[in-house]
């Protein structure tokens, strides 16, 4: 195996999104008051950018929501909410165009700085202004840099196939530390990077979670799906399975499918050597029909005890 193949959300992050930052530009309106009036804007949502920014809510500041007097959600783009009187726009900048809505470049200049470091921008509009925005971003995996840093000591290349944009791709990858990236993947790019990179000798083993996943899953020399949390159809078209989502187990996994290749190859090397001295003994009258059985036997033993050494083998 020369290269492995990480999906991002859900294997490398834990694909549960969290508020990174609320920032008002309205001098009227504090950070925690825009929160607010944006939690209670998603409450009816079904978003999971939504649904993480009332979690957030509810979590730091421990006050009822206000219900929203009216709710619209707007496919593609976000949502149109009524609260307490106040029109609150909550969305995507094109949301903002569509409500000829202007976005200050203050504002998009800060928010730039967020999409910069892989986090997703919510912008947020009270009455008919731009009023500030929300940064999201997905979890890393404490133990996702480590693993990769384990995986590129054992000599193996590591690249990194989402389909997010390239700004939260390039984020997650550097703090991973992969250097090889690719962004804005459909199911069918994913399978075509796998395959360009087999073309090349390139054996692949792809890590993932998803139905999207699938595909490159099954296209790799070897897939390994996320158990936990991963869908049917991912495990179904994997290899492997990480059951407890430990992706820690992974460079384990690889040195120890190395370790038993070597053990196989070792045991196939001694037991045609033992059978090939053999041969030519009883050939030359020297190896007796009782002794060539019992030195048979004893090839059989050495290859069982070889390859039980494995069971003692320890986690790299």
């Amino acid at each position: 195996m020369r290269r492995i193949a990480f999906d991002k959300t859900g294997t490398l992050t834990y694909g549960k999104p969290g508020v990174a930052a609320i920032e008002s530009f309205n001098p009227g309106l504090a950070a925690g008051e825009l929160l607010a009036l944006t939690a209670s804007a998603e409450l009816r949502s079904e978003h999971p950018l939504g649904r993480a920014i009332v979690a957030h809510y509810k979590a730091s500041e421990g006050v009822p929501l206000m219900e929203p007097e009216s709710f619209q959600m707007l496919a593609g783009r976000g949502v149109s909410a009524s609260v307490d009187g106040r029109k609150v726009l909550a969305g995507n900048a094109e949301m903002l165009r569509d409500h000829c809505i202007a976005l200050p470049g203050d504002i998009a200049a800060r928010a730039e700085a967020y999409r910069n470091d892989g986090c997703t921008v919510i912008y947020i509009s009270v009455d008919g202004r731009a009023a500030g925005f929300v940064a999201l971003s997905d979890t890393l995996r404490p133990d996702a840099a480590d693993m990769v840093g384990r995986i590129h000591k054992l000599g193996i290349r590591s690249v990194l196939l989402t389909g997010d944009n390239r700004n939260a791709a390039s984020g997650i990858a550097k703090a991973a530390g992969i250097g090889d990236v690719h962004s804005d993947c459909l199911p069918e790019d994913k399978m075509a990077a796998i395959e360009r990179y087999q073309s090349a000798g390139d054996m692949v083993c792809m890590v993932g979670d998803g139905v999207n996943d699938a595909p490159a899953l099954k296209k790799a020399y070897v897939g390994i799906a996320m158990g936990g949390i991963g869908s049917d159809i991912a495990v179904d078209a994997s290899d492997a399975a990480l059951v407890g989502d430990d992706i820690k187990c992974i460079p384990h996994l690889l040195s120890l499918s190395r370790k038993t290749m070597s053990t196989i190859r070792l045991n196939m090397i001694l037991s045609m050597a033992l059978n090939f001295i053999a041969i030519l003994l009883a050939m030359t009258g020297m190896l007796r029909p009782v002794a060539g059985a019992l030195i048979h036997n004893a090839g059989s033993v050495a290859v069982i005890i070889n390859s039980s050494l494995l069971l003692k083998w320890k986690r790299t």
